[in-house]
């Protein structure tokens, strides 16, 4: 039997605060964040980075190389993604939420459910015409 799960297991071990990051390197991760790379893998450009954070180039490889090293970050070729670990320490209230939806029971259909969808007289005037677009 396998023990339940708890906000402590989607965050991290080490809080942010303690790994040092410096000032490029939390812009990078944020920049990564802000921009989608933790819902898919992002193809970053560190020139983009540079760019938007104010750094070197230098400087984003640099950051780029930590972020991946401490985990924060995972790097496939050129796409990089957050560690969604981050993003559950930074939103303990959202873990919660992920927690209870894991728990909840599944939603059940009824037998009104399987019906078809009523629609009103209007409705089934507006579907019958075909109105030009101008």
């Amino acid at each position: 039997m396998t023990s339940p799960i708890s906000v402590d297991d989607l965050t991290m071990a080490h809080p942010v605060y303690t790994l040092s990051l410096t000032a490029a390197q939390r812009c990078t991760l944020e920049w990564l964040t802000f921009n989608g790379a933790l819902y898919a893998p992002l193809a970053a450009d560190p020139e983009e980075i540079a760019k938007d954070c104010g750094n070197s180039v230098s400087t984003v490889y640099e950051a780029l190389n930590r972020l991946t090293a401490l985990r924060l970050v995972q790097r496939d070729g050129p796409e990089y993604r957050v560690n969604p670990r981050f993003f559950f320490a930074q939103n303990p209230e959202l873990a919660q939420l992920v927690l209870e939806a894991l728990q909840a029971p599944d939603v059940e259909p009824d037998e009104r459910a399987q019906q078809p969808r009523r629609t009103s007289p209007a409705d089934a005037r507006r579907r019958r015409e075909v109105r030009p677009v101008s």
